[in-house]
């Protein structure tokens, strides 16, 4: 890539963490955000984290580990198995008996799916933080049903 004013990858990198931001939608890949990354963000401003990716944190746990922790507690933090279960209910939608195929009633099922999970939360945990640790023990008890 070649551009007239063209910052350098390395001082990009590091300054694209504190030019501030109320949302942060990590969605390219896995195990990329780091608690420094994050901790930069929050001074600068950062109010939500919705995890687009599957495991966005460099942790090495899947669930739960200390940058996912740490960062559910200072900040709203909304967990990627509701804020990036798009296609898995998409696919359980159509999968159910006799059911609309339209864009609208797809996007509506999905977009019912995750309100309530949000709802739910909630209404068990009406905090701006600790969101995460509220849906895992939701959905945890719903497993062990």
């Amino acid at each position: 890539l070649v551009a007239e004013n063209m910052v350098p990858f390395e001082e990009i990198s590091e300054k694209i963490w504190t030019i501030g931001a109320e949302i942060f939608a990590p969605c390219a890949a896995s195990r990329l955000v780091t608690q420094a990354q994050v901790d930069a963000m929050s001074a600068s401003g950062l109010e939500v984290i919705s995890c687009g990716a599957n495991v966005p944190f460099a942790d090495r746990e899947i669930f739960f580990g200390p940058i996912m922790e740490n960062t559910d507690s200072k900040i709203s933090l909304i967990p990627d198995f509701i804020s990036n279960c798009g296609m898995a209910r998409v696919f359980a939608y159509f999968m159910e008996q006799k059911v609309s195929m339209t864009d609208e009633a797809i996007f509506s099922d999905t977009s019912n799916t995750i309100r309530k999970a949000i709802e739910r939360t909630h209404e068990i945990n009406n905090s701006k933080q600790n969101i995460s640790a509220t849906a895992f023990e939701i959905a945890l008890k719903l497993l062990v049903k």
